[in-house]
């Protein structure tokens, strides 16, 4: 059994969580947003989200640190080494609903963490793509390849370009 302080910061942490959990999932819904943006090319509304992600970032950085301090506090409580006190370490010595709710407060974050990663690696797919096409685009309009490039079309017939740009840079 832990003590009324131990329970009282357990709350605390709990709450820091379900903070982290709104925070997560609205990442998840900026990352949307960002992808449906770059695709858009609104480059209005992407200067927006710029500035909304920089403010917002002040205020999940003090969100983390409040989530550390009540960690620190409640592994003294507890009186166990801060890197050793995980949501499993903290389940096991809970009981009733307290317990429920770190497991739950657990299952939730974890499937938020695999979503983000999955949704960070199309979003970083797409700005790689995004990158690519512009290079492309730059090297035939400008002729910034300095060796001429062998391409394929659909029936498999070679067509080189021999330094033939769109727009001639030399005057």
């Amino acid at each position: 059994m832990i003590s009324s302080l131990a329970e009282t910061k357990v709350d605390a942490l709990l709450t820091a969580l379900d903070e982290d959990i709104r925070n997560s999932e609205s990442t998840l819904s900026r990352l949307d947003v960002l992808r449906s943006l770059i695709i858009k090319r609104d480059d209005v509304a992407l200067e927006q989200l710029l500035h909304d992600l920089r403010h917002e970032a002040e205020s999940r950085a003090a969100g983390a640190q409040r989530r550390e301090g009540i960690r620190n506090e409640l592994a003294t409580e507890l009186g166990c080494d801060i890197r050793g006190l995980t949501l499993s370490t903290l389940k096991r010595m809970l009981s009733g609903p307290r317990r429920q709710a770190v497991a739950d407060r657990q299952v939730r974050l974890q499937s938020l963490i695999a979503q983000l990663k999955r949704e960070y690696a199309l979003t970083t797919a797409l700005v790689a793509d995004c990158a690519r096409f512009n290079r492309t685009l730059m090297h035939v309009l400008f002729g910034l390849n300095v060796k001429g490039k062998t391409t394929y079309n659909a029936q498999g017939a070679v067509s080189r370009q021999a330094d033939a740009n769109l727009v001639n840079l030399h005057y």
